[in-house]
């Protein structure tokens, strides 16, 4: 019997999950937390809302993405995936152009790398499901501008908002460049970032490099 219900139980996860919902428990902006299955976050300029199903009900709530801060996603082979809502920019001096106004509107981020010192993530334009691999995977109208192509980002505690250290097809003399700005009060990582150490998307490794040095 056990195992009946064992199988049915799966039956039924799988099937929210084939529409788009995934166990999740979000953290709103006001403190309050729910608990559910929730769509996907996606970074575009028209419906970013969430679709929520809270426990125990088959109604979907709309919630803006501005109300929610965090939100944890259990994928049905128990992988997690932590998305936070922040601020744009902070950006390097080439970013101005495209965020003039940086600091006014928010995006979500998958959180890579999480330490009380410092935060990987990546931005992009759709997050979704590979259920091939059974992972989350992204994808961007890739080298259009900063807001639809696919950022690699850092942030440290004091500041604002995540900082652009990468993006998809950047060269790495460029991500060499931005990353030794960033980390320029650090002699000893920034000389291992101009030795070639790191790659563009390796923003996890650069980060624990960081906290090495703390």
């Amino acid at each position: 019997m056990s195992n009946i219900l064992s199988i049915a139980f799966l039956c039924i996860a799988l099937n929210i999950q084939a529409h788009g919902f995934y166990t999740a428990k979000l953290l709103l902006e006001n403190g309050e937390t729910i608990e559910g299955v929730a769509t996907l976050p996606q970074n575009r300029h028209h419906n970013n809302s969430i679709k929520v199903k809270k426990n125990g009900s088959e109604i979907a709530l709309s919630i803006e993405s501005d109300e929610i801060y965090q939100i944890l996603y259990t994928i049905y082979n128990g992988n997690k995936y932590l998305f936070e809502r922040n601020n744009l920019g902070l950006t390097p001096e080439p970013f101005k152009k495209h965020r003039s106004s940086s600091l006014s509107e928010k995006e979500w981020f998958l959180v890579t790398n999480s330490h009380p010192l410092i935060k990987a993530y990546i931005s992009t334009q759709t997050f979704y499901l590979d259920k091939r691999k059974g992972i989350i995977t992204t994808h961007s109208y890739e080298g259009r501008n900063i807001n639809f192509g696919t950022s690699y980002l850092l942030k440290r505690p004091s500041e604002k908002a995540p900082t652009v250290i990468s993006m998809f097809n950047l060269s790495n003399s460029k991500f060499r460049k931005w990353a030794s700005d960033y980390f320029k009060g650090n002699t000893e990582l920034v000389l291992r970032i101009k030795n070639k150490e790191f790659k563009g998307f390796q923003l996890d490794q650069l980060a624990l490099a960081y906290i090495s040095y703390k």
